[in-house]
């Protein structure tokens, strides 16, 4: 385990993080559904690759600073895939029962996004989980980062 390799207990991990306790160990457990924003303050008190958190295995390690927050990293993946795959925003929300409204604003970087929604996201897109959080989305299809 990632916590323990770093010599951490769940208190001193939950003060690091700046959640509590009970939130760790449910996530250690498997019993509780991390949102995109919560995986990236772990992975950064870990100091390993979001998506390492979602995979077994040795951990990979940031090879240089990530030049985009993981929610809009992930917004950006997602817009790439449903556009190269041709699908609308209805169509990929009803293939994953979720709302059009729900998919419309995690693609503008509103929406913090919970693993299982990506879960269900990913299949209909038909990619592994990794591809939403890798950092460069295939050529020609990268969406422009939405005004501050």
């Amino acid at each position: 385990m990632l916590r323990e390799a770093k010599g951490l207990s769940q208190d001193d991990f939950a003060r690091v993080v700046g959640c509590h306790r009970s939130q760790v160990s449910q996530v250690e457990r498997g019993i509780k559904n991390l949102s995109v924003d919560t995986i990236e303050r772990f992975a950064r008190a870990l100091q390993v690759e979001a998506v390492s958190l979602m995979e077994s295995g040795p951990a990979s390690i940031p090879s240089a600073p990530e030049s985009l927050p993981l929610r809009e990293r992930v917004s950006q993946n997602i817009f790439a895939l449903r556009s190269a795959c041709g699908l609308t925003q209805d169509a990929l929300s009803e293939s994953a029962g979720l709302s059009r409204n729900y998919v419309s604003t995690l693609e503008v970087h509103k929406k913090n996004v919970s693993v299982s929604h990506l879960e269900k996201l990913a299949a209909v897109l038909g990619v592994p989980i990794r591809v939403l959080f890798e950092q460069n989305p295939p050529p020609g299809t990268r969406r422009p980062s939405r005004p501050k």
